[in-house]
């Protein structure tokens, strides 16, 4: 027999009932989000400058083409470098070498070994016998990543809200397939074997309808009471 408040919402009512439904999925969902962070730990990343110098032009020339073009570089650098290596234009000849990778030294090493390929590069750009050049502008530099307990932390916690809003979810999906039916008076109780007067009976909302069941309880009694014939 349902025990909570009737002036309570429908909403809060369920939730009460399947409390333990939606704590174990809640649960559920915080050991997912704690195996994905140990699955996925975070990435460290590192910047190095590079300064791009174009072959000097001649008077009254037309100068133009790769050679004067620090961008024409990137692609045959993200060729040798295909993982976790970007480069962009920071503002005229200066572009910027980033790199994203497991732990803040291998970030470095990575970044430096992207600058110097990008030097070696630019000074195979020849122009009318002179040739690019290029230099490190700044040195590659590395930012801390997100402490893991912090991941873990933050992980854990959203899938419990996740698992939480499921389990919420799911409660009430199941609420709507069962009804509680006011108590019936003694003789309308229908199962197996009978049930003790002032007990509540359960009906799935498939099942006919309370005033049916008043109804064929009514013939069943008008027709004990027949007289006999003879």
């Amino acid at each position: 027999m349902n025990q909570q408040a009737p002036d309570l919402p429908r909403f809060v009512q369920i939730i009460g009932r399947y409390r333990s439904l939606i704590g174990l999925v809640a649960l559920l969902g915080a050991l997912v989000g704690v195996l994905f962070a140990a699955l996925n730990p975070p990435a460290s990343s590192s910047q190095t400058l590079v300064v791009f110098t174009a072959p000097t032009c001649p008077a009254g020339g037309i100068c133009g083409g790769p050679a004067f073009s620090p961008a024409f570089i990137a692609p045959t650098l993200l060729k040798q470098f295909p993982n976790g290596v970007q480069v962009k234009p920071v503002t005229g000849d200066v572009v910027s070498i980033s790199v994203a990778a497991g732990t803040a030294a291998r970030a470095e090493l990575i970044a430096n070994a992207a600058a110097r390929s990008y030097i070696v590069d630019a000074g195979a750009l020849p122009y009318m016998g002179e040739y690019a050049s290029a230099q490190i502008l700044q040195p590659a530099t590395s930012a801390a990543a997100p402490t893991p307990l912090k991941q873990v932390v933050g992980d854990a916690l959203l899938g419990a809200v996740l698992g939480a809003l499921l389990g919420i979810i799911a409660a009430l999906a199941g609420s709507q397939t069962i009804i509680d039916s006011p108590t019936l008076s003694r003789g309308l109780d229908v199962g197996a074997g009978g049930r003790e007067a002032g007990q509540p009976t359960r009906y799935a909302t498939t099942h006919l309808s309370l005033q049916q069941l008043a109804r064929e309880d009514a013939q069943r009694r008008a027709a004990s009471y027949r007289p006999l014939d003879g």
